[in-house]
């Protein structure tokens, strides 16, 4: 309890005057003897007995009145706050704090939960008082004080919440309480308070409370709690879609996978739409039970070359904002391969050393059903041939190579092309080293220098295997996965001993320690080098389960390197990438919205160009473009956070020092009224004088009762 006038407590010290009176009237009378007045004398002992009672209690009312006169002069107040227990002159310096978090998007009884936020948060800085300092902060990921310091312009303050858009960010409470905490701590002089105002989500507390000790928070800040929108409404929720395929080729079926989330206490039906660049190619009515998540795969083909937009949609509910889901894919032309084969010696069969290497890319010929095209030719047939027409070009234990053929490689290589090399028996080390490892003037041709052989195919006496596989290379990265096979219990028994250039990649080695698969960048492309043979001559590899897996991923990665993958993002996150320099011109970031903005860059080391931007508030579909908007480097999907479809309530009583102030238009008391007695306390002046008044009454009604005779 706190008073707002406490020098009236003086006044308590009048309670002597009517103990005084008391003791002055009960003088002992002065004993005189009369006749014998037995009976007299009795009546009068019983009189004064009931007198002194009377005056006793008569003493106690006036002296409870005296108190209560003096309490209502110092006005009293009973608050649980800390506020209610300082002094109501002293100023209040407070915080607001707004989640603007996805979750307050969704309606409750027809009205947005996010607007009958803001009403709250203008009616709270409405309480503002002369020499009160406040500022206003928002809870989303990551949250923030709008003002990071307190200011007495309060309508500079409701002006910014007014304006306060809802976010399709996650809810982030430390990185807006804490803050807040941090700012009041060194305000003792004022009466303290941080107002949240949310709708009070268990996925956005549970994190928090759990690593945060709230009740440690200094005594002296009042933490209040306003909850906004009554119950969680049913919400039916896509929080998942993706690509099932490594890569994706234009023409192909691909499984796209969608995920649903039930959160009601109902099963329930949804028709999921899946758009492709705008267009509905696909539906389906999937059924999932209550407080559940399935997954679900739709077939797609997938016509246009280049990046694509994808699309998720059910029908609407109360929370609409998590009814979409987007993605973004390339989609590539079906992956041609070009294998320059050995020549065939005169007279002898045609040379099949490539066998193993077409098997696994395309098995038993299957032409446009398969993800690889792939052509046989020997160097001679591939004079007329563009090599850019091919993703890959393989060179299979070549002896020699023409220089035409070479220059033409090499140009190749820089402009983007890949290029793997197999080694064997025709291989002649001194002149790969002299005409495809020095400078040809447009870079280098392969990632290694050649030295001697190492083991005998012929014997077999000795099988090396492969070590220190690189998983995480994308040729490897699929043996990372359990049951996925070994790439090192294939057998090597022959192979040549190379030195890696200096900024190639070390894939892995043989058990001996030599390297075994070496790969560099050249200019836009890549070069791989095997040091054994692409079919059985030299190794068993090519027979064994692993073979094909190795081929196929690393086809894919070399596809796909020079491609600037973002994938799925939150709404607010940064982007970063690195381009080359030609891709950096003029570069654009289109939003959803089609509005379009000028991405800065800096230049980094080799001629590569960084870039980050945050402009990804908005959820939906994003391109990266160059040249002016002429040219698409990439896109990327901004959805939002699963768990904001979670809007099941938490309990208050699990977040400690919290004081709910809960309110209900048309219910009990105004959001004024509540954050005055929060703030100041409940006024025990008027129930001081109510009790004064009636005590007036009875005192004067006991005072005035006659005195009781006895009778015989």
């Amino acid at each position: 309890m706190t008073f707002t006038s406490p020098w009236f407590l003086l006044g308590i010290l009048g309670i002597a005057v009517p103990i005084y009176l008391h003791l002055y009237y009960r003088k002992t009378p002065v004993r005189k003897d009369f006749p014998s007045l037995r009976l007299i004398r009795l009546s009068v002992e019983f009189v004064a007995r009931r007198k002194k009672i009377r005056n006793l209690l008569l003493m106690t009312l006036r002296i409870i009145a005296i108190i209560l006169v003096v309490m209502s002069l110092a006005k009293p107040f009973l608050g649980q706050s800390a506020s209610a227990r300082s002094s109501s002159d002293t100023p209040s310096a407070f915080i607001v704090l707004l989640d603007n978090s996805m979750s307050m998007g969704c309606t409750h009884q027809g009205i947005s939960v996010f607007n009958t936020a803001r009403a709250r948060a203008l009616e709270i800085l409405d309480q503002m008082q002369p020499g009160d300092r406040a500022t206003v902060g928002l809870i989303n990921d990551p949250g923030r004080l709008i003002f990071p310091q307190l200011t007495w312009d309060q309508e500079t303050l409701k002006k910014s919440i007014s304006n306060v858009p809802l976010s399709m960010a996650g809810t982030n409470m430390a990185s807006s309480i804490l803050p807040a905490l941090k700012l009041l701590s060194p305000l003792k002089a004022y009466r303290r308070a941080i107002y949240v105002i949310t709708d009070m989500t268990e996925s956005a507390w549970q994190p928090f409370i759990e690593k945060y000790d709230l009740a440690k928070v200094e005594q002296g800040i009042d933490l209040i709690m306003v909850p906004v929108g009554d119950t969680a409404p049913d919400n039916m929720a896509v929080t998942g879609l993706e690509a099932e395929a490594p890569v994706i080729m234009s023409g192909r079926q691909i499984p796209l996978k969608v995920t649903l989330a039930n959160h009601s206490q109902r099963s329930r039906k949804a028709r999921v739409t899946i758009s492709i660049n705008g267009e509905r190619k696909l539906e389906e009515e999937i059924e999932v039970e209550a407080n559940a998540v399935k997954d679900t795969r739709i077939m797609a083909n997938f016509t246009t070359t280049g990046m694509n937009q994808l699309t998720a949609t059910i029908q609407g509910d109360a929370m609409p904002f998590d009814d979409q889901r987007h993605l973004a894919v390339r989609v590539f032309e079906p992956c041609r391969v070009l294998l320059i084969k050995p020549d065939s010696l005169p007279g002898q069969p045609e040379n099949r050393e490539d066998i193993f290497v077409r098997f696994a890319l395309n098995p038993l010929n299957r032409g446009k059903d398969n993800n690889f095209a792939v052509e046989a030719r020997s160097a001679a047939e591939t004079r007329n041939i563009d090599l850019n027409n091919y993703a890959v070009v393989g060179l299979i234990n070549q002896r020699h190579l023409e220089p035409e053929l070479i220059k033409r490689l090499s140009e190749y290589l820089m402009n983007g092309g890949n290029l793997i090399t197999f080694l064997g028996n025709r291989v002649e080390p001194e002149w790969y080293n002299k005409n495809l490892i020095d400078d040809l003037g447009s870079g280098y041709l392969l990632p290694a220098r050649i030295y001697k052989r190492v083991g005998n195919a012929v014997s077999r006496n000795v099988g090396y295997q492969m070590t220190d596989i690189d998983v995480g290379h994308p040729a490897f990265s699929i043996f990372a996965q359990d049951g996925s096979g070994d790439p090192g219990r294939a057998q090597i028994f022959e192979f040549f001993q190379v030195r890696p250039n200096p900024t190639a990649l070390l894939l892995t080695r043989m058990s001996h320690g030599l390297p075994g698969i070496v790969e560099e960048k050249r200019g836009r492309g890549r070069s791989m080098l095997v040091t054994f043979s692409a079919d059985t001559s030299w190794t068993n590899w090519p027979v064994r389960p692993t073979w094909l897996p190795f081929l196929h991923q690393t086809l894919i990665s070399m596809i796909t390197a020079n491609e600037l993958a973002i994938g799925s993002i939150r709404p607010g996150m940064p982007v970063s990438a690195t381009v080359t320099s030609e891709d950096a011109r003029d570069m654009q970031l289109t939003q959803p919205d089609g509005n379009k903005l000028k991405l800065a860059a800096q230049t980094g080391a080799q001629g590569l160009v960084h870039f980050t931007t945050r402009d990804t508030d908005q959820t939906g579909y994003y391109k990266i473009l160059s040249d002016g908007g002429k040219r698409t480097l990439s896109a990327f999907a901004v959805n939002p956070p699963a768990e904001e479809s979670q809007l099941a309530r938490i309990n208050l009583r699990r977040i400690p020092r919290f004081i709910p102030l809960a309110h209900e238009p048309g219910r009990g008391s105004s959001v004024k009224e509540k954050v005055s007695l929060l703030r100041d306390g409940y006024d025990l002046s008027g129930a001081a004088l109510l009790a004064l008044l009636l005590l007036a009454v009875i005192e004067s009604w006991f005072a005035n009762l006659p005195t009781a005779r006895r009778v015989e």
